[in-house]
């Protein structure tokens, strides 16, 4: 899945911020595959994410048919000021879904 062409990137931001004070994330692969038991919105990951990683995200996506979104590269670690953040994960509904939008 990708953003839309013509959607200000903030709108997105925001949605993340929220999502990160709320404690509706879930951070990493490792810990996505162990919470698989609550509810996945959309899973958000950075393109530097390595190779078997993907293959490894790409096979929990299908198994649980959820949405993922490729960012660009380090976009995750600067939004969020933090280092290594190559897979965030939003649980919250509206978030999700206001995030989902969009997309195309």
């Amino acid at each position: 899945m990708q953003l839309k062409n013509n959607i200000p990137i903030s709108k997105i931001d925001c949605y993340i911020h929220f999502a990160v004070k709320s404690g509706k994330v879930i951070w990493g692969i490792d810990n996505l595959k162990r919470s698989a038991s609550q509810k996945i919105k959309i899973v958000l990951y950075d393109e530097t994410l390595g190779q078997n990683s993907i293959k490894e995200l790409e096979r929990f996506i299908q198994e649980k048919q959820v949405k993922a979104l490729a960012l660009p590269e380090n976009y995750l670690n600067n939004l969020l000021r933090r280092e290594n953040v190559k897979v965030l994960t939003i649980t919250d509904d509206s978030l999700g879904a206001a995030i989902l939008n969009y997309c195309e």
